[in-house]
């Protein structure tokens, strides 16, 4: 795992690539290297096309160039030359290089930039994330929820935990954690209840996904949630009375009955399209959202005739 960390790969690489040494003769590791965060630029896009052309195994070296480009200099220049241009491409890599060598690879990767040994999350995070969300999704998807490793699952909890409120970028990339409802090993209905009121931008958007993955799952997970009175949080709405965080769970369901408003989450990656995937919303389970909100008395500012898009924020 430091080898991965560090940026020292086994793979063979430039000279350029290597820890430098100090005037001292001590070697500095690739988080505290390349002056100018270009310089591993090279290195990055190399790795990058090595993994295009099949060696897949370079993803490792990918994933280490970016976070070290990123962590030598954490300006917004760099976030603006190198994290967007290369978000995209790092996360399609390890995409690439999972589905072709399945989990172990991606579960090295997680133990290299574990989120919860650092004070702050890796720059690559937002990357990592977005392939173990799509793992999550195409494993739900082809071999139901038992099949998705325990690992990923404790990984995008733990970045939503741990990340700070600033990382929205790698926060968002946890959402599709919303796909393990149900999972035999691991309870994403009780964390998602341990985290709802310090972290309920991020707990709604997850139960959306969970409504895709198993409807009847994430209503019973949506009731749980609202009918919980000691989830007391409100949010604050300019010439408004503030919303309580329970009134702003029932925002998971708004694009329900609505064909083409999935879930935006894992960035750069349609599992609509990749699956042909359609969404029916049961009635037993539309009755029951329309009885949780009556019954909490959330519809108090809502029409007779109010639909699912009504409970939209």
């Amino acid at each position: 795992m430091t080898r991965l960390r560090l940026h020292d790969c086994a793979n063979d690489r430039s000279e350029s690539a290597s820890p430098p040494s100090n005037a001292d003769g001590s070697t500095t590791t690739a988080t505290s290297t390349a002056d100018e965060p270009t310089a591993g630029v090279a290195d990055l896009d190399d790795s990058l096309e090595r993994v295009s052309d099949g060696d897949v195994a370079a993803i490792t070296d990918a994933v280490a160039n970016f976070e070290a480009i990123l962590s030598a200099d954490a300006s917004g220049d760099t976030d603006r030359d190198v994290f967007w241009p290369y978000y995209e491409r790092v996360s399609n890599g390890l995409d690439t290089a999972t589905r072709t060598e399945g989990w172990e690879l991606l579960g090295d990767v997680i133990a290299a930039y574990d989120p919860t040994t650092e004070e702050e999350v890796a720059f690559a995070t937002p990357a990592i994330a977005n392939a173990i969300g799509r793992y999550c999704i195409r494993t739900r998807l082809t071999d139901g929820v038992g099949a998705i490793p325990v690992g990923a699952l404790e990984y995008l909890d733990a970045v939503a935990v741990t990340a700070d409120d600033s990382a929205d970028i790698a926060r968002e990339e946890v959402h599709a954690y919303g796909w393990g409802i149900g999972h035999p090993d691991h309870s994403v209905v009780d964390r998602l209840h341990a985290r709802t009121s310090a972290d309920i931008f991020s707990v709604t958007p997850t139960l959306e996904h969970a409504f895709y993955a198993d409807q009847n799952a994430a209503v019973g997970a949506l009731e749980a949630l609202v009918r919980d009175e000691s989830i007391d949080g409100t949010l604050p709405r300019l010439n408004r009375a503030e919303m309580p965080y329970r009134r702003y769970l029932l925002d998971s369901v708004f694009g329900l009955k609505t064909d083409d408003d999935y879930p935006k989450m894992p960035r750069y990656y349609d599992w609509t399209e990749e699956f042909a995937y359609s969404f029916d919303l049961d009635e037993t389970v539309e009755r029951r959202i329309r009885e949780l909100v009556a019954e909490t008395g959330f519809d108090d500012n809502l029409s007779e005739d109010w639909t699912l898009r009504d409970l939209g924020v």
